[in-house]
């Protein structure tokens, strides 16, 4: 089975390099960008099946790209992977727009984040 292309679009650069070990390690084809607009260029060149996102970004936040994304065809799966909390409210709205999950951050299993993309790569 082939791995599935990935674009993170994340301001900490930590997380970021978090991700990179991981997922790179593992064979995965992912590319990183630490702003909206950088990611949106990063999803048409790449054309990834799965994009991981903040939600709370400067210039373009996670709901702009969400709403950018639908605009293409196709358009990538979008999983969250952020730190805001209010309650579960925000998280319904983002998979009501069409996320396919939202993970907290601090995530506590990147396994259990590489079986979401995993599910929504075969989705």
């Amino acid at each position: 089975m082939t791995k599935p292309r990935i674009v993170a679009i994340d301001d900490e650069a930590n997380f970021i390099a978090m991700l990179e070990s991981y997922f790179v390690l593992r064979g995965y084809d992912i590319h990183f960008a630490l702003r909206g607009v950088k990611g949106i260029e990063l999803i048409k060149e790449k054309k990834p099946d799965i994009v991981l996102m903040d939600l709370k970004m400067p210039g373009l936040d996670g709901d702009e790209v969400l709403k950018m994304l639908h605009e293409m065809s196709p358009h990538p799966k979008v999983i969250f992977v952020t730190a805001y909390d209010d309650g579960g409210k925000t998280k319904a709205r983002l998979l009501k727009m069409g996320a396919h999950a939202c993970f907290d951050k601090p995530i506590s299993s990147l396994k259990t984040l590489e079986k979401a993309i995993n599910d929504a790569a075969n989705v």
